[in-house]
């Protein structure tokens, strides 16, 4: 078994990395095929010339061939010179400046923002992670918590008071968009009752755990509130499902309690479906939290994300999604090799 997970992992691992690869070059090619390009904003100043736009587009080799800037963009610019040639295939800051030539994002070098004014692009998203991730990794949690549980218990209490309470409650909470439930919650809460913060992370000179929590808590729970709903539908169907099982009855006719055919039997088969779904539930949470962080004024990817966009800071835009895409790559593998561990019929077979 541990042999055969080991290739499988190898295997995986190989096929990630040419997907990471795919989507590099569709993050390129959309970047290619954005009107405009990167140097659009010269269009809002009067005092152009056309010398401006070709001397930027020297300085960041937007005039070399779209191959040569692939190339560049992916693996660097400074290994160019050992080439025959290739110092012309380098940007003119580079060659102005070999400090500043491109190592390319297979070295973790995504380049220089246009709109944050040269800063490194890979500091900014350093800078935001740990936010974004706190925001959606807490509102995934609370997905799990709260939504287990509930569907669990609507599933146990079918066709009674409590299971159409539940359900009628997912129905009418659904139906709102999570963006205008954060928003009246933050009017209500925040402007009128004075409750919860306005918005940001932290308190200006504060800081301290308990202020963070307290900064955190409207943001999470409004984030969590599509994750628990889909999580709460599901267990319930899928215990509803096991409890119809064959074994589950002969469980039972053996004189096993309910409580050691419910975490036994049934929920270790019901919860196998829930764990599919663990990298594709955690990457919505992450993607929707960008609506949530605007929102509530969250420093996290969400809001660097529509900074870059509404600017066309291309650089910012082409990191974020390719650090989104092997965020998404890597939680499938990490699903897929932990799906193992939760169901021992499952084999990994190199040859499949």
């Amino acid at each position: 078994m541990r042999q055969a997970l080991t290739r499988y992992i190898i295997r995986r691992s190989i096929q990630s990395v040419f997907l990471l690869w795919l989507a590099t070059l569709i993050a390129f090619t959309v970047y290619q095929m954005a009107p405009g390009g990167p140097l659009q904003f010269l269009n809002d100043d009067p005092q152009r010339t056309g010398e401006d736009s070709g001397r930027l587009a020297r300085l960041y080799g937007l005039d070399r061939p779209i191959l040569v800037q692939y190339l560049a963009w992916l693996a660097g610019e400074d290994w160019f010179a050992a080439l025959p040639g290739g110092q012309e295939w380098q940007s003119g800051q580079c060659v102005s400046n070999p400090d500043k030539c491109s190592r390319g994002i297979i070295r973790l070098d995504f380049g220089r923002s246009f709109y944050f004014r040269g800063r490194s692009v890979i500091s900014l998203i350093v800078e935001r992670i740990p936010a974004a991730f706190l925001l959606s990794g807490t509102g995934f949690l609370i997905s799990i918590i709260v939504g287990i549980p509930l569907g669990m218990y609507a599933a146990l209490n079918w066709g009674k008071l409590p299971d159409h309470i539940i359900r009628v409650t997912t129905v009418l909470v659904n139906t709102v968009p999570d963006w205008w439930l954060g928003l009246l919650l933050l009017i209500v809460l925040g402007g009128y009752l004075g409750i919860v913060p306005l918005g940001g992370m932290q308190t200006i000179g504060d800081g301290s755990l308990l202020d963070r929590l307290h900064h955190l808590i409207l943001p999470a729970l409004v984030t969590a509130t599509g994750g628990w709903i889909g999580i709460s539908r599901i267990m319930r169907f899928e215990i509803l499902d096991v409890l119809n099982q064959d074994y589950v009855r002969t469980a039972r006719s053996k004189g096993l309690a309910d409580r050691t055919v419910l975490y036994r039997h049934v929920l270790r088969n019901a919860i196998m479906p829930f764990v599919t779904g663990l990298s594709g539930l955690f990457l919505l949470i992450l993607s929707g939290s960008i609506l949530f962080e605007l929102v509530f004024s969250w420093p996290g990817m969400g809001r660097l994300a529509v900074t870059a966009i509404n600017s066309r800071d291309y650089p910012v835009m082409m990191a974020l999604f390719v650090i989104s895409s092997f965020l998404g790559i890597l939680g499938i593998l990490i699903v897929d090799i932990l799906y193992g561990f939760v169901d021992p019929r499952v084999r990994y077979d190199i040859s499949r």
